[in-house]
């Protein structure tokens, strides 16, 4: 498959003459109709602390006494700069800052010739900055980004979270996965397909920001953008070092066995200041090794291969990374700032893919580095308009290696051993992302609009199959063939040997698949996405503001790619307060149909496993005369025809998932004591990705013991795997989302999700029970809970000393229960029993859950899908630091025409700081377990074989850090 990209809109970026001149085109266009304007003059500036860094979303505003009608409001930007354009006059300035005394000067002068840059220095306020992770100002607003359903965490909040990165990414990937119908995605300064970077560079961290926006591609509900910090005026420095060993932790309590010792260690260093007078930099590192074990629960066979060999240990896998980023802002005159980031990671694993019912003979050694480039520019032209233009190049290249070469076994719910089926995997990934966005205020009216390209390249080599997979039904039918292949015995002999067991159920020995791929084993993929936009808020009246926009998108490598996204959104606030003319309730509302797109890596296995290039051929019952399970070598190909071989095809209609997404919140301001919003969410989505297998036996024709029986729509015994897009899930979920200052050294927060959700498919990957009836799987949705509670505080009780807790509480969620054997001749092991209807069968299984038949028969109804219930669980995280500042205090700022002078509390902080604190996760050692195993043939069926570890490691139950902190 060959396609060609289309010419990136974003290209324009690298040329400021011919984009400044299509841009007069278009501006003069827009403002022909209104006649000549005054002459507006730039105004820029900066506003600092009273150390010298930037304070980045201070608010100014410059009133005119003589003319009201021309007053202006200005942001500063992530450097602490702002730029505006206002008519020549005099002018009132009002400075607000979140943590920051008002500030005030009258008498600003700006003439129609150039003016002299504005400096403001704020005063620290007396007391603690107050937390705020709802966004916004104290007041209420019905601006599109200021909806109080989005979580906002910055400063200090960001102790809220876990200093491993690999646990902090959990708990973000939590907070924004509030709908398992739209996966979360992440956002680093604005672009998609991000890496979490080093908390000490994160300025801030925003979730469901503006939800509904035509900007974003998928419902922001999941969105997680992370805006990283610029270089301050002043030279800074920060060197952190945290660790963690065995002797404060808690092991792992599904080991019973030895277990290797947990250790972390990591250093975190930065530096930042400016490079002259308008540039400035921001250099942070990060080196991090850990000592890491993966616990396996299984049971296989001991020496004799005949007693069952419980296995209970834990599997050392050590990890290490390291990471550089630096950041360059730069001014270029009063109207356009770039700024370039480039950061390069590193990631080792040795051991990887080991735990739960996976031996460590499937283990797999990987290294990952990535290096990504992101340059963006702003410009203003005048005071209402504005021109981003923003580039991304990620460069990944991934090596993963099998510890083993040997045939991989897979005995259903029992254990997984031999060779890792994914064998070796080197890919080199090439993402590169254009944007080019513009915006103009026009009185009533915020006018936006844009593009995004993104181009992606694949090639890699990949062996997975390559060393052949055995499939046994169950650990007694593994347990016949060892004890068959010892004494010597054929295949026939082999298979005739059954054993009934207490409950009459009759198992034989052999098993019954295996998979061996073959062929070209190298494949490559050029392919591209772009979506379009345009959105218009409208403030129709001072308590009113609608929003109204268009989503275009287009993907190559799929059949139907139009996909036209309308949105429409509205905030109205009610009921004014009459002493501080805030609304009491600000209601918001809106629709809007969003897209997903269908990943690269499918397409780039449809090509790869095409039946020519590369031929994946399953066997059932495969004789043990020819193919020997325990052989060292992958089994031969010899003799099997390319025309048998498995294919993957991507269905002719296949269609991107279209969600339709309503939502209504109301939205009540407790003024400087915090808010309350909450929110109902109304959601269906058509054309979901599930894969099938179109070749599959026809209902009714296919009879297990007989492997060769069944009729095919296409003939023949092949497999055809077929991406396709017939899905549909129903869902909605109630949300509330709370700050509450209690005091001016105590706020806290939440986030409640009551949810309901319904589907018949997974995603792409997963495949349906009955490929003849995609409903067949309509039911719950598999490990999400329904109900989930996120909250935390922040503490300054003074003297040095906070404190942070993050906690999360979920219900129980559900678990698929499969039969273990391929009941339909489909080629998969998902097949789900039937609820008995006679106890004596010997098909019959009795458990917990119910009475199951593993064989159904005509009459009885096959179990609902994720029919199980899982456990829930409860986390916390801990964090208490105490700091002692030292140094010189940097001169205090000249007070304010008409203030009095800074008290001693207002006085800038000493220089220096040194920082000793403590994260404890999970303090009670509580124990949550993770999903009972599912395979009613398992000796472990309905019984957790780990720890829920979604915000933990699988190493230890509780952990300890330990940090020491260095600032300038």
């Amino acid at each position: 498959m060959k396609w060609i990209p289309p010419v990136p809109v974003g290209l324009t970026a690298l040329s400021h003459p011919v984009r400044r001149f299509w841009f007069a085109l278009c501006l003069g266009a827009t403002l022909s109709a209104r006649g000549q304007s005054p002459a507006i003059a730039p105004l820029s500036g900066s506003v600092l602390d009273p150390s010298g860094a930037a304070i980045p979303n201070a608010k100014l505003h410059f009133h005119s006494q003589a003319n009201p009608g021309t007053d202006r409001e200005a942001s500063t930007d992530g450097t602490g700069h702002f730029t505006i354009g206002v008519l020549p006059g005099t002018y009132d300035l009002s400075v607000d800052a979140e943590g920051f005394q008002p500030y005030a000067r009258p008498g600003v002068a700006v003439t129609a010739e150039r003016n002299p840059a504005l400096s403001v220095t704020l005063a620290i306020a007396t007391v603690a900055q107050e937390v705020n992770v709802s966004g916004g100002d104290a007041g209420l607003s019905t601006d599109s980004d200021s909806n109080r359903t989005a979580l906002v965490f910055k400063s200090d909040q960001m102790d809220t979270f876990s200093d491993d990165p690999d646990v902090m990414q959990q708990q973000l990937l939590a907070l924004g996965g509030a709908d398992p119908s739209n996966p979360p995605q992440l956002f680093v300064d604005g672009f998609s397909n991000g890496t979490l970077p080093p908390k000490e560079s994160i300025r801030e961290i925003r979730i469901n920001q503006n939800p509904l926006s035509a900007f974003y591609d998928q419902f922001g509900q999941g969105r997680i953008e992370i805006l990283t910090k610029p270089g301050a005026n002043q030279l800074h420095g920060d060197v952190r070092d945290n660790y963690s060993n065995a002797g404060l932790n808690s092991l792992n309590p599904y080991a019973s066995g030895s277990q290797p010792s947990f250790s972390f260690h990591s250093v975190d260093a930065n530096v930042n200041g400016p490079l002259g007078k308008r540039s400035s930099f921001y250099l942070s590192g990060r080196y991090r090794t850990t000592n890491d074990a993966s616990i396996v629960d299984a049971t296989t066979l001991a020496s004799d291969n005949v007693t069952p060999l419980k296995v209970s240990e834990g599997v050392a896998n050590p990890s290490g990374s390291q990471s550089y980023s630096l950041r360059l802002d730069h001014q270029f005159g009063a109207t356009d700032t770039f700024i370039g980031r480039y950061s390069f990671t590193q990631n080792s694993k040795t051991d990887a893919g080991v735990g739960q019912l996976v031996l460590p003979a499937e283990g797999y050694n990987s290294n990952v580095d990535t290096q990504s480039l992101q340059l963006s520019d702003t410009h203003l032209f005048g005071s209402k308009v504005i021109f981003d233009s923003g580039f991304q190049y990620i460069r990944t290249h991934s090596k993963q290696d099998a510890v083993s070469t040997a045939p991989s076994l897979v005995v259903q719910g029992a254990f997984s051993g031999g060779g890792s089926p994914t064998q070796a995997l080197h890919d080199n990934q090439d993402r590169l992302e254009f944007q080019e966005y513009f915006s103009i205020s026009h009185e009533k009216h915020y006018i936006r609009t844009g593009a995004r390209y993104r181009l992606t390249r694949d090639a890699n080599l990949a062996t997975a199959g390559y060393n052949g997979q055995f499939i046994f039904p169950s650990l007694t039918a593994y347990q016949i063939t060892e004890q068959g292949l010892a004494l010597g015995h054929n295949d026939a002999t082999v298979r005739a040997t059954c054993v009934t067991g207490t409950d009459g159920t009759a198992t034989c020995g052999g098993a019954t698949q295996l998979a061996i791929s073959a062929g070209t084993e190298s494949a490559s993929l050029l392919t591209g996405d772009v979506g379009v936009y345009a959105e218009d808020e409208w403030k129709v009246t001072p308590n009113f503001t609608l929003d109204y926009g268009l989503r275009v998108e287009t993907q190559s490598g799929i059949p139907l790619h139009a996909d036209v996204g309308p949105r429409l959104g509205f905030a109205w606030s009610l009921a004014p307060n009459q002493k501080t003319k805030t609304p009491a309730v600000v209601v918001r509302g809106g629709v809007g149909i969003f897209y997903q797109r269908f990943a690269s890596g499918n397409i780039l296995q449809s090509l790869r496993q095409n039946g020519t290039s590369q031929q994946v051929f399953y066997l059932v019952n495969p004789s043990s005369d020819t193919y020997n399970p325990n052989a060292s070598a992958a089994p031969s190909t010899a003799g099997l025809s390319a025309a048998s071989s498995t294919v993957y095809r991507i269905n002719p209609n296949l269609h991107s998932p279209a969600q339709n997404q309503g939502m209504v919140s109301a939205e009540h301001s407790f003024g400087k004591y915090g808010n309350v919003a909450a929110t109902f969410y109304l959601r269906r989505t058509n054309h979901q990705f599930e894969s099938l297998n179109v070749n599959a036996p026809l209902p009714g024709t296919y009879d297990p013991s007989n492997p060769s029986s069944g009729t095919r729509p296409f003939g023949g015994t092949q497999n055809i795997y077929e991406f396709s897009s017939d899905g549909v899930s129903n869902g909605h979920t109630f949300n509330i989302n709370a700050n509450i200052n209690l005091s001016k050294r105590l706020s806290v927060w939440s986030a409640f999700n009551a949810a309901h959700q319904e589907t018949d498919t997974s995603s792409a990957g997963s495949f349906v029970s009955d490929s003849y009836r995609v409903k067949a799987d309509a039911g719950r949705a598999g490990g999400y809970s329904p109900r989930q509670f996120y909250g935390g505080f922040d503490a300054n009780p003074g003297l040095g000393f906070n404190m942070n807790l993050f906690i999360a509480a979920r219900s129980s969620s559900n678990f698929n229960i499969t039969t273990g054997q391929d009941n339909n001749g489909d080629g998969q092991y998902n097949d789900r029993p039937a609820f008995a209807t006679d106890l004596t069968r010997p098909s019959v299984v009795k458990t917990a859950f119910g009475n199951f038949d593993t064989a159904p028969i005509a009459g009885q109804t096959i179990i609902p899908i994720n029919y199980g219930r899982a456990p829930g669980m409860l986390y916390m995280e801990l964090y208490l630091g105490k700091s002692f500042r030292f140094g010189p205090r940097p001169e205090a700022p000249a007070p304010a025409l008409g203030s009095a002078p800074a008290a001693k509390a207002d006085l800038p902080p000493q220089r220096y700081r040194l920082q000793f604190a403590a994260e404890i996760d999970n303090p009670l050692n509580l124990v949550n377990p993770g999903p009972p195993v599912g395979v009613l043939t398992s000796p472990n069926f309905g019984r957790p074989n780990s720890i829920n570890n979604s915000f933990s490691n699988s190493s230890t139950n509780r952990t300890v850090y330990f940090r020491t902190d260095f600032s300038f």
